[in-house]
């Protein structure tokens, strides 16, 4: 394990080639973010989510922590910087997902790999970053809002996500989480292994 931090080799969340499925890059260059028309009943994904069985919910990332190539003291520090904290930042795994919404990831058309949920508190804003510089391990994102729309900032815009709908969003180009809704947003975020369905998206323009 590495002693020092680095994004240049291993992102923000650095978990290096764990649960790789190769992956297809096909384009230079992907937009910020990407309708891939998907609808989904995110009143039964909600729903599903809300009667899973759940532990602590840093479990998720706390789990992974020991899959990370460098000291996860450091990247514990660095997400503190970056405003994702216990306090305000959390994540369940898939493990004890619905039938649905196992279906739905199941049945498209792309291989996917760490699939979780992600929480984050009303007002959370993040600092920009990268989450990583390469797809070609790391997958494409697959987000999923389940009880509210969601949102993201880039230096050039903020974009919404609607409630209901599958989306990329590129993690690779500098970004800020953002929840400026007054409850707690859950989405379902995972990667893709293809950009098949980006590529047969529809891009989606700023707010």
């Amino acid at each position: 394990m590495e002693s020092t931090f680095s994004t240049k080799n291993y992102g923000i969340f650095p978990l290096g080639d764990y649960d790789f499925i190769e992956t297809k890059q096909t384009l230079e260059e992907y937009p910020r973010v990407v309708d891939l028309g998907i609808t989904v009943d995110c009143d039964l994904l909600y729903k599903e989510f809300l009667n899973m069985k759940k532990p602590p919910k840093d479990f998720y990332y706390l789990s992974m922590a020991k899959k990370f190539k460098i000291d996860p003291d450091i990247v514990t520090d660095n997400f503190q910087k970056l405003n994702f904290t216990k306090e305000n930042y959390g994540g369940y795994s898939f493990r004890r997902a619905g039938q649905y919404t196992n279906k739905i990831i199941d049945n498209l058309p792309v291989k996917i790999f760490r699939k979780h949920f992600s929480l984050a508190m009303p007002s959370w804003l993040s600092e920009f970053h990268q989450d990583h510089k390469r797809f070609d391990t790391h997958g494409f994102r697959l987000v999923i809002p389940v009880n509210v729309d969601a949102y993201i900032k880039y230096r050039d815009g903020d974009f919404k996500l609607e409630r209901g709908k599958m989306y990329f969003w590129n993690i690779v180009k500098e970004h800020a989480g953002w929840n400026p809704t007054d409850v707690e947003r859950v989405l379902i975020m995972a990667q893709m292994n293809s950009d098949i369905l980006i590529k047969n998206g529809t891009e989606i323009l700023p707010i």
